[in-house]
């Protein structure tokens, strides 16, 4: 096999066949250059090394990353750190332009929006800079910056009030995802990714595109983010984490301490830090085997547009047939998984939600139907499933899933919406299993109404052994129909058995 060397630190090896060739990209050469070379069929090799670059995909490529190829978004931050007068352990730099997101030591520290902290008080920019969230300071939170667009200047306030010009500190500059793929048949595989706004974006014009055995360690946005109507794609057996200085597993007690790094972000701060996200995805997209841990939100389906019945929906359409099976999530300081939009023909089964904030939370969805089965939530705090924001006029299926532990009930009605009651009417709750679970199945919050959901053969106990044949046959539960996982024959007793499992 011939090769060339080319200057871009490629080597371009001929192909079998004459349509598609494999390009191996080097360190010190430009996996950008070689996406824009390459045509339509071709393997793009990464080796191993870092690659600071933000790179767009618009033809059919397969990208496969050795193992230790990385795609960093970050670059060294160079400033003239000053000690601020009056604020103790804070620092100013001189920046002509506002940051994407700051780190020390490769971790993102928690940013501070200047127009959103200016409220006085504990949650004042100042104050929080300098004595950090009003109940933990900075045990949670560990350091804090704000750009403050007025003056021009960085602010920051490392851990330990530790000098800035002593850490290591890099920025990203820009709010590119990492990877944007527009096209259709993109294939990734084995590529780590680093310090990005996003690090992998499903955009427009997206179609049957694979991102697999990937890893995200670090991430200022989003992980992975399906949106732009792209359509057919499929997530699979990657490894996400926020990658943030900040303490992440949250605690079993219902404490106010736990939501000091939910309030930085989501009341001063940058909002949500989804680990994988369909916000105005397409059909048929495919969230399959991964494992998220430390992430602010797990996975997300649903449009921050629309999370109020008063508020129309953009496309019913967005997210139908979406699949979300098999997923580990971990350690959350907000919801595990998030459901809203159309949610028409979406199937969420076999994942494991564990140390979740919110567990599965329903931001509205709005038609249906929308299926979860067979799902394990475990140690959620304070809530396992909860309906938030508004009604849900959806036709939804909860059954066979097992709830342990948690510091609330299993099921909670909490609205944020006071303006009309909270009502479920088309949801129906079977064969559940909740073991070890304090205040039971249900529970309502003060000024919500009474349940109107079906409620059937869901069993709270301390025993497992309770929930053996305690559930009712669902092959024919939709209209004759059967649901999702309950197919004729799918229990071994007499009945089924309540929970995720058939013992």
């Amino acid at each position: 096999m011939t090769f060339i060397r080319q200057t871009l630190a490629l080597l371009v090896f001929s192909s079998l066949s004459a349509s598609a060739a494999e390009i191996c990209v080097t360190p010190g050469g430009s996996l950008r250059e070689a996406v824009s070379a390459a045509n339509a069929g071709d393997t793009l090799v990464i080796e191993a090394g870092v690659y600071h670059e933000q790179v767009r995909v618009e033809k059919r490529l397969a990208i496969k990353g050795e193992a230790g190829a990385v795609l960093d978004g970050s670059s060294p931050l160079k400033a003239e750190w000053k000690a601020v007068e009056g604020m103790k352990g804070v620092f100013a730099a001189k920046s002509d332009k506002r940051l994407e997101g700051l780190l020390v030591g490769g971790k993102f520290i928690a940013e501070i929006r200047f127009d959103r902290a200016q409220k006085d008080g504990e949650w004042h920019w100042k104050t929080l800079l300098t004595k950090g969230t009003p109940l933990s300071g900075f045990e949670q939170v560990r350091a804090l910056w704000m750009y403050h667009s007025k003056e021009k200047r960085i602010y920051l306030r490392l851990e330990n009030a530790a000098p800035p010009d002593k850490a290591k500190l890099s920025a990203v500059m820009s709010n590119k995802a990492l990877l944007e793929i527009a096209a259709e048949g993109v294939v990734v595989e084995g590529l780590s990714f680093a310090a990005g706004a996003d690090a992998v974006r499903l955009t427009e014009g997206a179609k049957d595109c694979v991102i697999r055995r990937c890893r995200v360690t670090s991430y200022e946005s989003g992980g992975m983010v399906i949106t732009g109507g792209a359509s057919n794609c499929a997530i699979e057996a990657c490894d996400i984490t926020r990658g943030a200085l900040e303490e992440w597993q949250p605690t079993q007690q219902n404490r106010r301490e736990n939501y000091e790094i939910w309030r930085i972000h989501k009341d001063v701060g940058k909002y949500d830090r989804v680990g994988i996200e369909l916000n105005g995805a397409g059909e048929n997209n495919r969230i399959l085997n991964n494992w998220l841990d430390r992430v602010f939100d797990g996975i997300c389906l649903g449009d921050y547009r629309a999370e109020s019945l008063d508020k129309p929906l953009p496309d019913p359409d967005h997210g139908r047939g979406t699949e979300i099976a098999f997923n580990v999530i971990e350690n959350t300081r907000d919801s595990g998984i998030e459901l809203g939009a159309g949610c028409i023909d979406v199937n969420v089964h076999h994942n494991t939600l564990r140390r979740t904030h919110g567990g599965f939370r329903f931001k509205l969805p709005r038609i249906g139907p929308v299926f979860i089965h067979h799902n394990r939530l475990i140690d959620g705090t304070p809530f396992n499933v909860w309906f938030s924001m508004d009604s849900s006029p959806a036709e939804g299926y909860f059954y066979h899933n097992t709830i342990t532990g948690g510091s609330d009930a299993a099921l909670v009605y909490s609205s944020f919406n006071a303006k009309r009651d909270f009502a479920t009417p088309k949801w129906h709750f079977v064969n559940n299993l909740v073991l070890n679970v304090k205040d039971g199945f249900f529970d309502q919050r003060k000024g919500t109404p009474p349940r109107d959901f079906t409620d059937k053969n869901n069993v709270t106990t301390d025993d497992a052994k309770t929930a053996v044949d305690a559930g009712i046959d669902l092959s024919t539960y939709r209209d004759g129909k059967r649901l999702p996982g309950c197919g004729r024959g799918y229990f071994k007793g007499k009945a089924p058995d309540a929970g995720a499992d058939e013992k």
